[in-house]
């Protein structure tokens, strides 16, 4: 008898694994189409890797809940980005005073951005996916100024410029996601 309830228990974790992977491939590629990742070189294989690798993903039961998983590894990244450049600025492993005044001001953006992420996913776990979806998009102006910082004009590389790319395809997840779930307005 024992027996029988492992295999059912295996069975139960098997089919809940291929149902978590199934959802995460079809709302990736759904994802993929909305405003923004579009233009997203690789948007939804890096989509699709990233949810799978949190373990979390293997519990989404619906867009929404993948939407938490998709915020929460956005932050993850963006508190990594972050700390890169807070030991950059400890360490003093920035070229001149103009990168570091640059990399101080990142560091006030990802602060904005982290808020953001917070209210968002605040507002998914209410399922106010349109609130979110705004949330979200505001949590991507930190990465996108802070690229936009370090320009040609003032010949000034970001040392964090990779992560930076990388953190605006993570912020793009959970924004494509909660777009997914919102409900369409009804016509009045």
């Amino acid at each position: 008898m024992m027996y029988l309830i492992v295999l059912a228990f295996i069975f139960n974790g098997c089919t809940a694994n291929k149902d978590a992977d199934s959802l995460i491939q079809k709302s990736c590629k759904q994802a993929s189409e909305s405003p923004g990742a579009d233009m997203i070189p690789d948007f939804e294989r890096v989509c699709i890797a990233s949810l799978k690798e949190n373990p979390e993903s293997q519990k989404a039961r619906n867009l929404g809940d993948l939407t938490m998983v998709g915020a929460n590894n956005a932050i993850s990244n963006l508190t990594n980005v972050k700390r890169m450049i807070e030991k950059i600025i400890q360490e003093r492993k920035y070229k001149n005073n103009l990168t570091k005044k640059l990399l101080d001001e990142c560091l006030k953006l990802y602060s904005n951005s982290f808020k953001s992420l917070n209210s968002g996913l605040n507002y998914v776990k209410v399922r106010n996916f349109d609130k979110a979806t705004f949330e979200f998009m505001y949590a991507e102006d930190g990465p996108a100024f802070c690229g936009l910082k370090f320009n040609g004009d003032n010949q000034q590389i970001s040392p964090v410029k990779e992560e930076n790319i990388f953190l605006v395809t993570m912020l793009k997840i959970p924004v494509a996601l909660a777009m997914k779930a919102t409900p369409p307005k009804r016509k009045k």
